[in-house]
């Protein structure tokens, strides 16, 4: 490799950088910019003003100069500069968002989700065409397993989805992952609270359950993308064996869902001690109490050592962690090809 090819990939990646730094800030200064990625500040001067003419990032007013000095001006990203189509798949229901560059999300339709893989492709594919918008990237977020590498959606067992490859899907730029795995995303991305955190996991209560894992501050997903399928765990009840999620009526018996609920995430942070367990999903519509009910099961289900283990509510209400998470999950791939 000769030294100017290594020259300009260097620039390339310190490029990535600095906008990846951008963007996962929201707001930040040439000095913060210098601070957090150890470039010199000539080196982030230059990468600034490229970002700058090419409409990736923008200048915002100058903040007090109490807090460097001297005057120093807001970088933000152009969300503009990216568009994205997202589509959160539920077994019942099927949301459509617009995604922008930097990372917010607007719910666009409710559909009741169609049968058949097929029938919900014709669907994607009207409303796009109706919307007449030129996206960037098209992301799936799906209550089912992924294989990222062979691009190939292995199943949805609520969906009784099965094999289906990108290509027969037929968009370009198209992105797929469990929307359990993009909730986490969200949140890592996000919420204040996630900045250090390294093993956390984000239980997604919908039609089905699942488990996004964060493990030693990265997405895990298991070797056959099959990890978090939390709502598969079999319990034996009135002497049949069934899956933990298929016990789960909130309709007709809320405290012993959520006992049920408790002990299997007991079983989890047992097992893998974790930092931080993050709920969302059909919980957030219930009453406040009932989320203390569940909380104070899983306390009393997990072992002692588990002392330090907290507890909360998503952060991500009218718009789904796992739509947040999809535009991410973009944006973060625009990023990695800038």
């Amino acid at each position: 490799m000769s030294e100017s090819y290594r020259s300009t990939d260097l620039k390339i990646l310190n490029k990535r950088l600095i906008l990846k730094t951008i963007f996962l800030k929201t707001e930040t200064t040439r000095k913060e910019l210098a601070d957090i990625t150890k470039l010199s500040n000539s080196s982030v001067t230059r990468i600034i003003t490229e970002l700058i003419d090419e409409g990736y990032i923008l200048k915002k007013n100058k903040i007090n100069e109490s807090r460097y000095g001297r005057k120093s001006e807001i970088l933000t990203v152009n969300k503009e500069k990216l568009k994205v189509f997202i589509v959160d798949i539920d077994v019942k229901t099927t949301l459509f968002g617009f995604g922008r560059f930097d990372g917010t999300v607007e719910i666009l339709k409710t559909i009741p989700t169609p049968e058949t893989f097929y029938e919900f492709k014709e669907s994607v594919d009207k409303f796009i065409k109706l919307f007449n918008y030129n996206f960037n990237y098209i992301t799936f977020s799906i209550p089912g397993i992924v294989d990222l590498n062979n691009k190939i959606i292995i199943n949805t067992p609520n969906l009784n989805w099965e094999r289906i490859f990108y290509e027969e899907i037929g968009f370009e730029k198209l992105l797929i992952d469990n929307d359990s795995n993009l909730s986490i995303l969200a949140e890592k991305t996000f919420s204040e609270d996630m900045e250090d955190t390294k093993n956390a996991a984000f239980i997604l209560i919908k039609d089905g359950i699942g488990t996004g894992l964060l493990l030693d501050g990265k997405i895990y997903r298991g070797v056959d993308f099959g990890a978090g399928e939390i709502g598969h765990n079999i319990i034996r009840e009135s002497k049949k064996i069934k899956s933990f999620e298929s016990s789960i009526d909130f309709e007709n018996n809320v405290e012993k869902s959520l006992e049920a609920i408790a002990l299997n995430i007991s079983y989890a942070v047992n097992l893998m001690n974790f930092e931080k367990i993050i709920i969302g999903g059909k919980i957030i519509n219930l009453p406040t109490e009932n989320f203390r009910f569940l909380e104070k099961k899983i306390r009393e289900y997990t072992f002692s050592n588990n002392k330090n283990l907290d507890i909360r509510i998503t952060n991500f209400n009218y718009v789904p962690a796992s739509m947040v998470g999809a535009c991410s999950n973009a944006v973060l791939n625009f990023i990695d090809n800038v």
